[in-house]
């Protein structure tokens, strides 16, 4: 981001107008015109730039954050602005009239050479637009897509407008920017000389190795990274993907790239058959991205073609040229033109029995090929002649014409009246596809009705019904229950193009944050009162499935526990992820949510509401942790699933026996023994395995390693719903149901003061306030209390404790005696006392003579006995969830 010296030079450099300077100091000092959100169909994303040093909105992931992502790494760049003020725009519409209407363009762009606007549009979008008629888009002659009402806008100011078509998207370059953009980073230090003199001593005997050789070779590869952001070492970023090591060609230098590629290129020129080549004259046909064409007419400046769908289009004679000698656009094989087209698809199409009929027929007309003697008529034998001379004229292949064509014969055409089909299309249009609309039974009454009073014979109740199954079921459920309903049978998104893989390409990129509310009933480790369900917030690595962490909760979803998990996946692995997905619950838009999100430089993508398929993996884990572990555990949920059928003596409530902390421990285990060590379908490898893999492959990246500190732990600590609380001067603060002081406290100038509190939900004992200008450490009123305890017996103790309150009727307030008189009974427990022999082992290593003599002793008065692990011989075969966008 430029500063207010590095900005004036910028005005100066580019001589903008005293008008395009106003604007741009307005753009730079507002908001965004709107907060972009996910739809139906789009993937709205907050982007974390470190080029402005703020989050960007993208309003599509497969679109507009690519274009970020570019804008982000490249140096003519210097600033970027998402939702810029909006502009007016005047043209003519689809209609032929006049239209006139304000519209916030996508990005406002500080560039060199280039100052304003930027409309990002999908390419189908574009061309759509272009063919209604409207002249809000059109398409020069070089090819590019412009808007004129918005080129005149711009020019009164003395800025710019530009268009940016999704086909301008580079997606492997994306991929490649997002998988080297933590070595790029200033932070990332140089590879030590020794590491960098091995590589460059195996690179200067060949000029190009593949990459995975390299990180074969004992070579960190984070040193290979470091090397090639730095170029000292070089490769294709614009066509190949680092993410794919067995197919990435690591060069010495840019002079030995060219060498291979025209190494490349002369290997391969005798290969090159003449008939691709195109001589651009009408009739000629020529195939572009995949689709044949046809030049139908050649003027001074465009060439007008048409597809096989007759559908006409027009570019720049220079464009195609340029798209000949680029070998974009080639002339059709032989194979290609549309007659053999025509007959390739005949003969695929055609079934066992006509192979077999045709077969025949050709052995009969050419008894010279056939391995045994067969006949057939003079007259059917000329017939057969015929159709192959003609089918070898006509289409190329006289076999074609040998091919029975019995099943088109016959009257394609229903038998039924016109107009009753037109009688039964209204009736499932007026009546039956309606929300709330009625049965297929009284809709039949309708139409029987309508055809009695017309005179015509009523159809049959199974004729109606298949009438309805001509429409599409998918929207026929959608219009009667809704799009919700009709979402599980909705077709699933195919992803055909090249574009950044849903899963990301390396551990730690992409990651899914989601809540569920576990299906077990639990109870109170002390007098085993029923506390019903808790809520399990978890983060899985989307590349290998693995659980980065997860929080066990008695409280609804919210951002404490957005933020406790992320907080928990630093504390275990030092890390969060690039990339996270959430769903669109309030809790994932909070602003403290964002900001951890944006200080962490990860970014934020909200999946469209109401499409659990954009979020299969955790979706699937939970299906998964419910089918091996939560339902073969006593107490689970299964029996309420069918209440009109349960037995008292078989309700979960009262079966119960799983308290949070012994459940916390099993949880662990099955995550760590079992899911994590299991062979996933998806990946072929076990989540562990691939968490393994992957870091080898894609380095560790140590420099982005995040220390877990004070600084981070108050950065993650949630507040109260007022987000202030009111100094007492005799007692403190008081942050839900205990008060906390600290000496600063004692200044007359904070009573009765309102200031920003953080609290722990899993340490009690402990709080923050911020005065004048640091954080101050608060203790509790109990604090040797609750010092006394581990974070983990605080965290259950609460947990638990506030499940209890939830079921008392008084709701009489909870302080922090009651707190701590808990904690002291739950000494007792069966848990409490493990904890404290834990402890005495642990003071006892301290003394090796007499740890050996109090083990003998008890060994010697100990029964024989043996203890079975439950993880042990367990078999699982896990399945893979549905793959979709």
């Amino acid at each position: 981001m430029l500063n207010k010296n590095e900005l004036a030079e910028y005005f100066q450099r580019n001589k903008l107008s005293a008008d395009a300077i106003k604007t741009i100091n307005y753009i730079r000092t507002s908001e965004p015109e709107r907060r972009v959100e996910s739809g139906s169909t789009n993937v709205a994303c907050n982007y974390s730039s470190k080029k402005m040093k703020m989050t960007i909105q993208a309003e599509s992931h497969t679109n507009e954050l690519a274009a970020l992502v570019t804008w982000d790494f490249d140096d003519a760049t210097r600033e970027i602005y998402d939702q810029p003020q909006k502009v007016k725009l005047t043209y003519l519409g689809k209609n032929g009239r006049r239209s006139t209407h304000l519209s916030t363009p996508d990005y406002f762009l500080l560039q060199e050479g280039f100052a304003g606007w930027v409309e990002c549009k999908p390419e189908e979008k574009l061309q759509q637009i272009a063919d209604s008629g409207s002249e809000l888009f059109v398409r020069d002659y070089n090819g590019k897509w412009r808007c004129p009402p918005g080129e005149a806008y711009a020019e009164k100011l003395g800025l710019k407008f530009i268009v940016r078509s999704s086909a301008e998207n580079n997606f492997i370059y994306v991929r490649n920017l997002e998988f080297l953009a933590d070595y790029f980073d200033v932070r990332c230090p140089s590879p030590e000389p020794t590491d960098a003199d091995k590589v460059i001593e195996m690179m200067s005997e060949q000029a190009w190795v593949l990459l995975k050789s390299l990180i074969d070779c004992d070579i960190d590869a984070d040193v290979i990274y470091k090397m090639i952001a730095d170029n000292s070492l070089y490769f294709n970023i614009t066509q190949d993907l680092l993410a794919e090591p067995e197919r990435t060609i690591i060069f010495r230098d840019k002079q030995a790239a060219e060498a291979y590629k025209i190494h490349i290129m002369s290997s391969q020129l005798p290969a090159i058959s003449p008939s691709r080549a195109l001589n651009i004259a009408v009739g000629q046909s020529f195939m572009w991205d995949g689709r044949a064409w046809k030049i139908i007419n050649v003027g001074d400046h465009d060439i007008f073609m048409e597809d096989a769908d007759k559908a006409i289009t027009n570019l720049g004679k220079n464009v195609i040229e340029q798209m000949v000698k680029d070998g974009v656009i080639t002339g059709l094989p032989e194979e290609k033109y549309p007659e053999r087209l025509i007959a390739e698809q005949l003969v695929r199409g055609a079934s066992p029995e006509d192979y077999e009929h045709a077969l025949y027929r050709y052995r009969c007309i050419f008894p010279e090929n056939a391995d045994e003697s067969v006949s057939a008529s003079p007259r059917a034998m000329r017939k057969w002649n015929s159709l192959y001379r003609h089918s070898a004229a006509t289409y190329g292949s006289g076999f074609l014409g040998l091919l029975p064509k019995i099943h088109n014969r016959g009257n394609r055409n229903r038998k039924i009246d016109q107009k009753v089909i037109v009688i039964m299309d209204s009736v499932i249009e007026d009546h039956y596809a309606q929300p709330g609309g009625k049965s297929k039974a009284r809709c039949w009454g309708e139409v029987s009705l309508q055809c009695e009073e017309l005179g015509l014979v009523a159809p049959s109740e199974k004729t109606f019904k298949s009438q309805i199954e001509r429409y599409s079921q998918n929207e026929i459920k959608a219009v009667r229950e809704g799009e919700k309903a009709a979402y599980s049978e909705s077709e699933f998104f195919w992803r055909l193009e090249l574009t950044t893989p849903r899963h990301g390409d390396r551990p730690f990129e992409i990651a899914h944050i989601d809540h569920t509310e576990l299906d077990i009933q639990f109870v109170g480790s002390k007098r085993g009162e029923n506390l019903q369900k808790a809520w399990l917030t978890v983060m899985i690595d989307a590349n290998t499935r693995m659980v980065l962490a997860w929080v066990l909760m008695f409280d609804a979803p919210s951002y404490r526990s957005c933020m406790a998990v992320i907080r928990n996946c630093v504390k275990r692995h030092g890390r969060v992820p690039k990339t996270i997905i959430v769903d669109q619950g309030s809790e994932f838009k909070s602003t403290y949510f964002d900001c951890l999100i944006a200080r962490l430089e990860s970014h934020k993508k909200m999946r469209p509401g109401s499409k659990p398929r954009f979020g299969s993996i955790v979706e699937r884990f939970f299906g998964i942790n419910n089918q091996l572990f939560i339902h073969n555990l006593r107490g689970n949920n299964l029996g309420l699933q069918k209440p009109r059928s349960l037995s008292k003596s078989h309700d979960p409530r009262k079966l119960a026996v799983w308290t949070l902390p012994e459940f916390h421990e099993a949880f662990d285990g099955f995550l760590n023994k079992v899911y994590s060590k299991c062979e996933h379908s998806a990946l072929g490898v076990s989540p562990e395995e691939a968490m393994a893999i992957g870091m080898k492959q894609s380095g560790i990246r140590k420099h982005v390693l995040i220390p877990y500190t004070r600084d981070f732990i108050i950065m993650c600590l949630p507040s109260t719903r007022k987000g202030t609380a009111k100094v007492e001067p005799s007692r403190g603060v008081k942050i839900g149901y205990i008060y906390y002081w600290t000496p600063e406290f004692r200044d007359s100038a904070y009573a009765k003061t309102d200031v920003e509190v953080r609290y722990d939900p899993f340490n009690m004992s402990v709080a923050v306030v911020w005065l004048k200008n640091h954080w101050a450490d608060c203790r509790s009123e109990l604090a040797a209390e609750f010092e006394s305890r581990t974070e983990k017996e605080i965290n259950i103790a609460t947990q638990e404790l506030r499940a209890r309150m939830k079921r008392e009727v008084t709701r009489r307030g909870i302080n922090a005696q009651i707190i701590a008189n808990y904690l002291r009974e739950t000494t007792s427990t069966e848990q409490g006392l493990l904890n404290q022999q834990r402890q005495l082992d642990t003071q006892a290593a301290s003394n090796l003579q007499v740890v050996t003599s109090y083990q003998s002793k008890q060994l010697e008065s100990a029964p024989d006995s043996t203890k079975q692990d439950v993880w042990q011989n367990l078999t699982i075969k896990m399945i893979g969830e549905f793959d979709n966008e």
